[in-house]
């Protein structure tokens, strides 16, 4: 009888063909268009007198939102983010397929992406509109935002540990989630212990959106990495 050869699974290698940058420059879009949007608006709302002059991130003077409620500030605020909602949309799109072209056959971060986006564009268009119902709005709008954008780059890094994927800038990645993690559950606990905690939370919002945003940076490392050695294989 002749020797019976058991058959071979073969291995997906990722390759310049299966591979693209796009992931890279909308994540390194992302690290750095809304930083400079919200510290722009800042300036703008500080210069006009609608808010006080200091540093926001550790003087808590001011919130992300009252920077774009009036003035000027206003509508850059409005015109920026609403359009940028749709970039982060499309990140998360394009980095779900990236993990697809690795081995992931999931959709979770589409959705999730999905919910984040528009929890964005709607909190943005309703910042600065007076009403119960626009109030509501933009503190459903911001915590499905940092809640959902925070998920999706948690299951990116996950995922991307889960195909095999092992870089530097993804370990990174995993501590400055931890570290944002951390940041969130230390508010609940001054929230509760301090009285005046209100004095310390806008600092705190301000720090998490940017670590949040410095994350997108390490991200647009990883993915470049990522297709080079696609590329050089």
């Amino acid at each position: 009888m002749p020797e019976t050869v058991p058959p071979t699974v073969p291995t997906i290698m990722p390759t310049s063909h299966s591979l693209n940058r796009l992931p890279f420059y909308l994540a390194l879009a992302l690290a750095v268009l809304p930083t400079m949007v919200i510290n722009i608006t800042y300036l703008i709302a500080a210069g006009e007198g609608h808010v006080p002059h200091c540093i926001p991130y550790w003087e808590s003077c001011t919130s992300i939102s009252a920077t774009g409620r009036q003035g000027t500030a206003f509508f850059f605020f409005k015109l920026t983010m609403v359009p940028m909602a749709g970039v982060y949309w499309w990140y998360w799109r394009e980095a779900n397929l990236q993990l697809n072209r690795l081995g992931y056959r999931g959709r979770v971060i589409v959705r999730l992406g999905a919910v984040a986006a528009l929890a964005l564009g709607c909190y943005a268009l309703a910042l600065g509109a007076t009403g119960d119902s626009f109030r509501l709005t933009r503190r459903i709008g911001i915590i499905l935002y940092f809640t959902f954008t925070y998920l999706c780059q948690l299951l990116i890094v996950y995922q991307l540990g889960k195909q095999g994927v092992s870089d530097r800038s993804r370990h990174w990645q995993q501590g400055l989630l931890l570290l944002i993690l951390g940041i969130g559950l230390l508010t609940l606990v001054l929230d509760v212990i301090l009285p005046n905690y209100e004095d310390y939370e806008d600092a705190f919002e301000w720090n998490v959106a940017l670590l949040l945003h410095l994350n997108f940076l390490l991200a647009a490392i990883g993915w470049y990495r990522l297709t080079l050695r696609g590329e050089r294989s």
